[in-house]
């Protein structure tokens, strides 16, 4: 039996799904792998690639990837993130983590994105749920009046910004960000 490595400050829950997993997988005749490194983090692929999140933004995209693993590494200050800059409470965000399909990338997508269209993070994640977990969150935006390039979009990238200033996460911005980001230090109340 493998010993799984026990992170300070991760959740017993965790620790235990994660065992459980890989007892399961053992037992069944599978190797433990990534695929079973964590509830909600299944991969979109069998093939262990990086999960797509088809936002019609390749560079958001990446971003959110990024989150993804920083909600594996770092669950509680993930949650808390969002609790305090999206108001959504931390025992729905893991919740949600918790559920097939969905990974913080999304979990933070679809609060942020509630937040820029003045919608609420459930109603965001109902939409994306019945459309179906392989579908692109461009798709689900576009229900909210919320496209690539739009307002929404723009105010999805600032908050993306500080999430990653507070988590002391290096960023490095594209053109329309930083263009984004000259305009909110100026000022500029179209860039809120």
């Amino acid at each position: 039996m493998s010993r799984l490595p026990i992170r300070p400050r991760t959740p017993l829950r965790l620790v235990l799904a994660v065992a459980l997993a890989a007892t399961l997988g053992n037992a069944a005749g599978q190797p433990a792998g990534p695929a079973s490194a964590a509830p909600g983090q299944a991969d979109a692929t069998a093939a262990d690639a990086p999960r797509a999140h088809a936002t019609g933004d390749a560079w958001l995209d990446g971003r959110l990837a990024a989150i993804d693993a920083y909600a594996i590494r770092h669950p509680d200050a993930f949650g808390a993130e969002l609790e305090r800059y999206a108001g959504v409470p931390q025992a729905y965000v893991h919740g949600l983590l918790a559920q097939p399909g969905w990974g913080g990338g999304d979990a933070w997508f679809a609060c942020f994105l509630a937040r820029a269209t003045e919608a609420t993070c459930r109603s965001v994640v109902r939409a994306r749920t019945q459309a179906g977990v392989g579908a692109g969150w461009e798709e689900v935006a576009a229900g909210f009046d919320a496209a690539p390039g739009s307002a929404a979009y723009r105010n999805v990238r600032l908050a993306l910004a500080d999430s990653f200033r507070r988590w002391a996460l290096p960023l490095q911005p594209d053109a329309a960000l930083s263009r984004a980001l000259r305009e909110r230090a100026a000022g500029d109340p179209g860039s809120r």
